[in-house]
């Protein structure tokens, strides 16, 4: 299964945030908007062998937005079916939908993007051609993606109408491993729940750590698992969103056989853990928003991506250093921290412990994509299962560390 990643961790920068008294708010707001990010055939298709290309289109991939707005500030949630959402990727959706935004101030920093990562999407980095050399992204694509995730940036914004939040837990085991060590795993869900004013149901918002590899050689494109989990949610009123968590190192769905009806049981099973959840629903009555985000700027210690952007298989530069960002908000006690890769199941842990309250989220492969982030053990003489591939597309042993340094300067 073919990889990529990218550096090493130094911060710049300052905190952008803004923290408000919990009680003095008029009340939260919350819109929503989807549609769908399907690709033309032709395209090159992400996450396995190079040169393959789509031949149609299996179930939609999706770009889903949430709009929250607690009368004095707001954030959104942008989630995209995609491989991957490299930084400037994200910045132009941001740029772009802040620019559609009207009715209230919605800076583009405080538009979170993520991708759920599935491998039955486009090549939305450029290292999937039709070899090694030549660059796999379709900028027609590429255009049409940003375009569509910022238009719904907008809409949800116009959707706004006084909500009620409500969040539940629950865990999904049986089907999903810890490739590498299979003892370390966090297998929890997490699930935001808002409901209108009159309590029916908006949206469903659920968190979940595993990759969505069940398919390895089709090429019609997809969801993978989590087609088949927004399918199952269908039977809830309002709008399904899936929340990846960390997944590097590897956390992935068990593939006896590489099948859509293996995809369809597990995306069915864990629909099935949700739903059961919400019929014990714990009341948020706290939903002041507070922000933060942080630049960092990573070392780029590996040459082959030095040499992937001289190339131009990557359109962002890779010079000795890239930049990123890692962001938290919070709606209430609900905390959302972002993660700039496929993260190590230990940094999700950690995250959560950095939370004093709950519900805790991690967007795994949240505002950008810097590959594996590998605990410091995987590296050198370590034998651990899969680290030789995976620390060789990791940014190094420090920059799981560093991570975890950002998000304890910002998450209050």
């Amino acid at each position: 299964m073919m990889r990529y990643a990218l550096v090493s961790v130094v911060v710049v920068g300052t905190i952008c945030g803004l923290t408000v008294a919990e009680d003095s708010t008029p009340g939260l707001r919350a819109g929503f908007s989807a549609d769908t990010v399907n690709p033309p055939d032709g395209v090159f298709l992400a996450g396995y062998d190079l040169g393959r290309k789509c031949t149609g289109v299996h179930d939609d991939l999706y770009a889903k937005a949430a709009v929250f707005d607690d009368g004095r500030q707001a954030v959104a949630l942008v989630v995209i079916d995609a491989i991957s959402l490299q930084y400037d990727t994200v910045k132009a959706i941001r740029e772009a939908a802040a620019k559609q935004v009207t009715g209230i101030s919605l800076p583009p920093e405080r538009i979170i993007v993520q991708a759920t990562h599935t491998h039955s999407a486009p090549d939305t980095i450029g290292i999937y051609g039709v070899d090694e050399t030549h660059c796999g992204r379709d900028a027609g694509y590429m255009a049409k993606l940003v375009e569509v995730a910022a238009k719904q940036v907008a809409r949800a914004t116009k959707a706004l109408q006084p909500v009620q939040l409500a969040y539940a837990e629950t865990e999904c085991k049986g089907w999903v491993d810890n490739d590498s060590e299979p003892g370390l795993l966090d297998s929890s869900v997490t699930i935001l729940i808002v409901n209108d004013a009159k309590g029916a149901p908006l949206a469903t918002l659920t968190n979940f750590a595993c990759h969505p590899t069940v398919l390895e050689d089709e090429t019609k494109t997809g969801a993978d698992w989590i087609g088949y989990f927004y399918k199952a949610m269908g039977a809830r009123p309002g709008l399904n969103m899936f929340l990846q968590g960390a997944i590097g190192c590897w956390v992935q769905p068990h593939t006896p056989e590489r099948t859509y009806a293996l995809a369809q049981r597990d995306g069915e099973d864990l629909a099935k853990k949700v739903l059961a959840a919400l019929d014990k629903p714990t009341a948020i009555k706290e939903t002041a928003i507070r922000f933060a985000n942080k630049v960092v700027l990573v070392p780029v210690a590996n040459a082959k991506f030095q040499a992937m952007s001289a190339m131009g298989l990557v359109v962002r530069p890779f010079t000795e250093t890239v930049e990123t960002e890692v962001a938290w908000f919070a709606i209430g006690p609900a905390q959302f921290a972002t993660h700039f890769g496929e993260t190590a199941p230990e940094y999700e842990l950690q995250t959560k412990a950095l939370m004093k309250s709950n519900p805790k989220f991690v967007l795994g492969l949240g505002l950008d994509h810097l590959g594996y982030i590998c605990p410091e053990r995987y590296f050198g003489e370590s034998k651990m299962g899969f680290a030789d591939y995976l620390t060789s597309m990791s940014p190094g042993p420090k920059a799981g560390p560093l991570m975890m340094e950002t998000l304890r300067g910002i998450i209050p």
